[in-house]
């Protein structure tokens, strides 16, 4: 009797006809910026669910979001279906990746998407300095993410669900890239995803509003900068206590 509760699959909750879609991609990652950055647009671009990929693999939680309890693994269309969303907050199960990442990019070879863009972070111990969007790409898409004023990376280590489907799409017919950038590790980077939402917009044209996002950036920005200065002050204050203890 095989182990398997049941097998890894794309369930579709509604019927949606497609037209070349992009397909942006946020999972766990440094910084929560894919999930971030997908949630968002989900948001703002009033995108709805479409699909859900159902899989042992996959953390046994419901996500409860907006009110609603949602699959945790979720996929979103616009109504042109143009534009599709793949969203999933729980980390995967490593022995899970290359089956679902597989399933996926056989769903995503079916309905004809023209790329698959993952979005990343990439994590750095406290608050990153520079959070500018940088690429992972093949040469011909290279060339006009350059033009669109990105820059490549040298080198980066893609892991996860995100870097099992740019590996899966390596050998299919489907373009594959990543948009990343630097990320806290240590909490929620909204102004990471800030960073990514806007290389988008000048890379896709989607005109994404980021008001929000700013003033969430602008707002942890401001309690980061009170922690530092109240760590400033303790620190200097056990400095003098130390030298009138020992001086």
């Amino acid at each position: 009797m095989s182990g398997h509760i049941f097998e890894t699959s794309i369930v579709e909750l509604v019927k949606t006809k497609y037209s070349d879609p992009i397909v942006f991609g946020g999972f766990f990652s440094p910084g929560l910026v894919g999930p971030v950055a997908a949630g968002y647009m989900i948001e703002k671009l009033n995108l709805h669910e479409v699909a859900a990929v159902r899989s042992q693999h996959i953390p046994p939680v419901a996500v409860f979001i907006g009110a609603k309890l949602r699959h945790p693994f979720r996929i979103y269309s616009d109504v042109a279906g143009k534009v599709i969303v793949t969203l999933c907050e729980m980390p995967i199960e490593l022995e899970g990746l290359y089956e679902i990442s597989s399933i996926l990019v056989d769903w995503f070879e079916r309905i004809k998407v023209k790329e698959v863009v993952v979005l990343e972070g990439l994590g750095v111990s406290g608050v990153p300095e520079d959070r500018s969007a940088v690429f992972v790409a093949d040469e011909q898409k290279s060339q006009f993410l350059i033009s669109k004023g990105l820059s490549p990376m040298e080198s980066a280590l893609i892991s996860g669900v995100g870097g099992s489907i740019l590996n899966q799409c390596l050998t299919r017919k489907v373009t594959g890239l990543s948009l990343l950038t630097r990320a806290s590790i240590d909490i929620p980077d909204p102004a990471a995803a800030l960073s990514i939402i806007q290389a988008i917009n000048s890379v896709y044209g989607l005109q994404i509003p980021t008001n929000e996002l700013a003033e969430s950036s602008k707002r942890l920005n401001e309690q980061l900068g009170k922690l530092a200065d109240q760590y400033r002050k303790l620190t200097e204050q056990t400095a003098d206590a130390d030298k009138r203890l020992y001086g």
